[in-house]
């Protein structure tokens, strides 16, 4: 009789030890008992866990959709040329543009000769694209040019797009 039941123990055991060496993923059916730090859902940093309400303004302001230059043609300026604007664009300009493009916008920037030459910006084409091109191709970039969204904000492109209509007045 004790071997019986020693053996039926034994066959107990030995299965329960066998069952509990399969995969566990955590779960039962849907429900987690467990996570692992691998299986978490992640965040970028800096970046809201909660979507924000609905019709909620950034505090860097509400920024319009451009979704082609057809929509950029259609943005007007809404800054005015005037001595503080003219110095502070000329101020951004050199800080953003002007390794590239040059002070004077003519492509001989600093990095022109180590990289692809830009465009000269006072002649040609540009001379006839609208205010909102320039500020869509400065926000978004184009060819080789990175886009300044997150480096420059809305009023700043504005004021750099003010200074090269005065370089191209020159």
């Amino acid at each position: 009789m004790k071997y019986i039941l020693y053996s039926t123990l034994i066959i107990i055991f030995t299965t329960l030890i066998i069952s509990g060496c399969r995969h566990d993923d955590g779960r039962v059916g849907e429900h987690y008992y467990r996570t692992d730090m691998h299986e978490q859902p992640s965040y970028k940093p800096q970046e809201s866990p909660r979507d924000p309400v609905e019709g909620t303004i950034p505090v860097t302001g509400y920024v319009m959709e451009i979704r082609d230059s057809l929509m950029a043609d259609r943005l007007e300026n809404p800054l005015s040329r005037n001595p503080e604007n003219a110095e502070l664009g000329r101020r951004l300009y050199n800080i953003h543009c002007g390794m590239c493009h040059g002070s004077g916008g003519k492509g001989d920037g600093t990095v022109a000769p180590v990289f692809q030459t830009p465009p000269d910006i006072t002649q040609g084409r540009f001379l006839n694209v609208t205010d909102g091109y320039l500020y869509w191709v400065i926000r978004d970039g184009a060819g080789i040019m990175p886009a300044y969204y997150e480096h420059v904000r809305s009023n700043e492109r504005w004021l750099i797009v003010n200074h090269i209509r005065s370089l191209q007045q020159e």
